[in-house]
């Protein structure tokens, strides 16, 4: 939303004229894609900064943005049909988010990407995100609680999600080449609706303590062949971004003596060593762990209890990625080890899914470090019953 706000600024200012171009603008921060089944044709929900007059808009009178829909039986078309009920030049370079419907990512993929790269205002670098159901594509008619834009609200979430190994996250160029690469899975976050959608869509529900519908980023969606067949935990996408290496930071609840320790997990590094041979691979998962929820009678400044501790989170993460490599492994290779497979021994690929990736032998060694302890050492529980 900043870099939309600074455009407006700069063109502002630079003119009466520019502010004649910019006034004639659509400027679209985010679409939603789908494609009628029966109808045959592409829909399009397009989100429209209302720059009508920006102290209006953000009156409790007035939207922030605006929604265009169109249809037709091309990507193209439905997108300049959207100019015919505008009356505004539709400008797609500051979109920030596109959202994509489960048909289309099924079955519409291949045009969907075409005419996405061959747009030259549309960028590569735009977040890309599923909607597992049809009602999830009203996600940007949701009007947010602490932002302007639904656009602005979905990517911030997406952002901070990941940046918590708590979701995954794609452009659209990373998602060209997964579909394009015949060694990769494509692995995607989504987004779900909760509350009454109409509700959601009323200025109101940006002005309410507690808003009556909230957009929400979900966890990933792993497919095979470009056909979506899992929708993920938030806890399979945390241990699934570990196992991709796409994980730098995440959170983890220990059970430990009948009850449980919290850990922040940082600077986290995945290591890979892949043995052709006997067809083994070596994940060796280092990083730090800092306590900041001591749920235990534990004296965790004991030497012994913090080796206890230490010995029994590496092994608790073992355990938890050794599951979740298990479970998805049964349906799909959404862990890139095909691709790795295929580069170091292209000849052995082509049997992947019926010899070798059954029969891959993973092997996980977690040799994470306890560095912080916290403000309270000892932790709250143990401090009162022992002093």
């Amino acid at each position: 939303m900043k870099k939309i706000f600074y455009l407006l600024i700069i063109l502002l200012l630079t003119g009466c004229q520019n502010y004649r171009e910019l006034n004639d603008l659509a400027i679209v921060t985010a679409l939603s894609i789908d494609y009628n089944t029966e109808e045959e044709e592409y829909t399009i929900l397009a989100q429209v900064i209302n720059t009508a007059n920006k102290k209006e808009s953000t009156s409790s009178e007035n939207s922030s943005f605006t929604l265009y829909k169109s249809s037709a039986s091309s990507l193209s078309s439905a997108i300049n049909n959207n100019i015919l009920s505008s009356p505004k030049k539709i400008y797609l370079n500051q979109i920030q988010v596109i959202i994509i419907s489960k048909e289309i990512l099924e079955n519409h993929l291949d045009n969907t990407l075409d005419y996405i790269l061959r747009n030259p205002e549309i960028r590569g670098e735009i977040s890309v995100i599923l909607a597992p159901n049809d009602k999830d594509l009203k996600a940007i008619a949701i009007e947010p609680l602490l932002e302007d834009l639904s656009s602005s609200s979905i990517l911030s979430s997406l952002n901070n999600s990941y940046k918590e190994g708590l979701s995954s996250k794609i452009t659209i160029n990373d998602l060209a080449d997964m579909y394009l690469n015949p060694h990769k899975e494509i692995i995607i976050p989504t987004l779900y609706i909760t509350g009454d959608i109409d509700k959601g869509n009323d200025k109101e529900n940006k002005e309410s303590s507690i808003p009556k519908s909230a957009v929400h980023i979900g966890g990933s969606a792993i497919t095979k062949d470009s056909k979506v067949i899992r929708l993920l935990s938030i806890d399979e996408t945390k241990y699934l971004n570990i196992l991709r290496r796409e994980s730098k930071s995440t959170s983890i609840v220990l059970p430990y003596q009948e009850s449980y320790l919290s850990f922040n997990l940082y600077n986290l590094d995945t290591k890979y060593e892949l043995n052709t041979k006997n067809n083994s691979i070596i994940l060796t998962l280092s990083g730090k762990a800092k306590s900041f929820e001591v749920v235990t009678n534990t004296d965790i400044e004991d030497v012994s209890t913090v080796k206890d501790i230490r010995r029994s989170l590496n092994n608790y993460l073992e355990r938890e990625l050794t599951e979740t490599y298990q479970n998805i492994s049964k349906d799909t290779d959404a862990f890139n080890y095909g691709d790795m497979y295929y580069k170091k021994q292209p000849k052995l690929y082509y049997n992947w899914y019926q010899d070798i990736f059954p029969n891959l032998k993973l092997k996980i060694k977690a040799e994470i470090e306890l560095y912080e302890k916290g403000t309270i050492k000892e932790g709250i529980k143990y401090a009162k019953e022992n002093k």
